[in-house]
């Protein structure tokens, strides 16, 4: 169990470094947040933390990805692909990037941005691995 508390320390201060550690953050306009029963300022402050998190990470070079946030709605991030196309991130190596999540079976952390700005991250653990 305190494998998973590190790793899940660890992937939290990874993704809500920001720029000022580390320099790759999201790219703008290179995602959608699926969210009805959000408001317009709710909207705005999720998509400035998202933009100051690595979610390049989980980016796919030609899949969609959506993430779940607890916040209340799903991150979809589009491909590395459609960014080149759609001249949001034209200068980025698409190769760069894998077709489909590393692990099978693999399954995506669910994500919360705290008041304070921060993204973090919950891991749950493979039940294989946990005897």
């Amino acid at each position: 169990m305190k494998k998973y508390a590190f790793l899940s320390l660890l992937f939290f201060v990874i993704l809500s470094s920001g720029p000022s550690v580390y320099a790759q953050t999201t790219f703008k306009n290179s995602f959608v947040i699926h969210g009805a029963s959000l408001s317009q300022s709710q909207k705005d402050f999720y998509v400035k933390s998202i933009e100051a998190a690595d979610f390049e990470q989980f980016r796919l070079q030609t899949e969609t990805v959506v993430l779940k946030f607890k916040n209340g709605f799903n991150l979809e991030l589009m491909p590395a692909k459609d960014l080149v196309i759609k001249n949001i991130a034209p200068v980025i190596d698409i190769n760069k990037y894998s077709n489909h999540a590393s692990t099978p079976g693999y399954k995506y952390p669910t994500f919360e941005i705290l008041s304070s700005g921060w993204v973090t991250a919950e891991v749950q653990p493979n039940s294989k691995t946990n005897k």
